[in-house]
């Protein structure tokens, strides 16, 4: 019976980390006359952005701080919201770019990006105070798995780390509770992240039909259906509603 239940309590523990394996590797081909996804993320009216109140390290990081949670334009277009085609087998190559998170002025920046499995973690520190950096994958509200725990003592102290881990991850300092961002660790090249007029394209993507992700921190996520057709783009426009 002790075996048992420790099979089952291993079983549970380890539940996370398959979530984000895939089945199959993603296979990199010649994408000929391929398709494109393109499209506009608007918010349904204008949704104040809360000021954080800061009490440590003020002579650097202010006062007070917008938390560009909402970042929306004047006709509602949304900023920095996640967009993902989702198990997608085989496609072009993926970027050989690395993601760049910087600590500064108390924020980090980007508030959301993209990184690619088999690229690299840039951890920056362009402040002069300590920083620490924690990478972890999100397994619900309020729960992370931790990927990279990172102490940045110094001013233009830089670490980079492999991506390893795919999944959309939350952005931490322990020293300044207040800061975060979010990274999405992608095995494939289709995902992206809206620009500042909601605009996004996902280009190159073979013919078929696609489950498309759309998550925004404070809005939340929808899932699309999608389907692509050679030589074509492919429009997809969302809008979110507040709650």
């Amino acid at each position: 019976m002790k075996k048992v239940f420790v099979g089952v309590l291993v079983t549970m523990l380890l539940l996370p980390l398959f979530a984000f394996a895939d089945s199959k590797p993603y296979e990199v081909v010649d994408v000929k006359d391929g398709g494109s996804i393109k499209g506009k993320i608007k918010s349904s009216g204008p949704v104040a952005d809360p000021v954080l109140d800061i009490k440590k390290d003020e002579a650097v990081c202010g006062k007070s701080v917008p938390k560009q949670e909402y970042i929306i334009s004047a006709s509602n277009e949304v900023k920095n919201v996640l967009v993902v085609v989702e198990d997608v087998e085989k496609g072009k190559a993926i970027p050989k770019t690395d993601a760049v998170i910087d600590n500064q002025k108390c924020e980090f920046v980007p508030i959301v990006a993209i990184a690619y499995v088999g690229g690299k973690y840039i951890i920056k520190n362009s402040d002069p105070i300590f920083h620490n950096t924690s990478l972890g994958i999100i397994l619900g509200e309020g729960k992370k798995r931790t990927v990279y725990n990172l102490a940045l003592p110094n001013k233009d102290q830089s670490i980079e780390k492999p991506v390893k881990v795919p999944g959309l991850q939350i952005v931490q300092c322990d020293a300044h509770s207040w800061m975060r961002a979010y990274v999405y660790a992608s095995k494939t090249p289709y995902a992206t992240v809206t620009d500042a007029k909601g605009d996004f394209e996902i280009k190159d993507l073979l013919p078929g039909k696609y489950k498309v992700r759309i998550w925004h921190e404070g809005f939340g996520e929808v899932t699309k259906d999608v389907e692509v057709k050679a030589g074509q783009a492919t429009a997809l426009d969302h809008t979110f509603s507040k709650k």
